[in-house]
């Protein structure tokens, strides 16, 4: 990968990113900026989470699309109750352990081009993405399969980064959560 990079880099010469961009970016999940990707009965908006994108960008915070693990593996016509169980047989690892690999390298792009990662905006609630909250024919305790391969892909390489669970329902607490995170940078 990084001669490949390194290819890339002779081919065009290193980019000059010091132009409109504001140079942060937060991640954030899949279903939230396309509530089209949810499982049937799960939607709760037509489109996404609208005060979640809009005081993203209000902040000049770019927002980087976490992969939905249960899109890939399942299609749309997914049924909710099989989800956790077949997200953590050795093929669904398999596919969460890929998408989290190609998400890391891709954070580790963005803070490479010195763009600041904020954090990642995990989904309560998920099989996939829960951060304190899964689904596991009800919501319960604990991560979902995705960001268990999450967290363990950016500690394998070495990428810290805050994560914090939301719902869709209030993006005023996600945002209070970003808010946090641009504080800590200023302090």
């Amino acid at each position: 990968m990084l001669l490949l990079k390194r290819w890339a880099d002779r081919l065009r010469g290193k980019p000059d990113l010091n132009d409109g961009r504001g140079r942060r970016v937060v991640l954030v999940p899949h279903c939230m900026l396309n509530q089209n990707a949810r499982a049937p009965g799960a939607a709760e908006r037509p489109a996404g989470v609208v005060e979640l994108v809009t005081g993203l960008l209000d902040r000049k915070i770019g927002i980087l699309q976490m992969p939905c693990p249960e899109l890939c593996a399942f299609g749309l016509d997914r049924g909710r109750t099989v989800i956790e169980d077949e997200l953590r047989t050795e093929a669904g690892r398999s596919l969460c352990r890929s998408l989290a690999k190609d998400l890391a390298r891709q954070i580790r792009m963005y803070q490479d081009g010195g763009i600041q990662v904020l954090g990642i905006l995990g989904k309560n609630g998920s099989p996939s993405c829960g951060v304190e909250e899964t689904w596991a024919n009800g919501v319960c305790p604990g991560p979902g399969a995705f960001t268990e391969e999450l967290t363990a892909e950016l500690r394998e390489q070495r990428l810290k980064l805050e994560m914090a669970g939301i719902r869709d329902s209030e993006p005023e607490k996600a945002l209070a959560v970003v808010d946090r995170w641009l504080s800590a940078l200023k302090g």
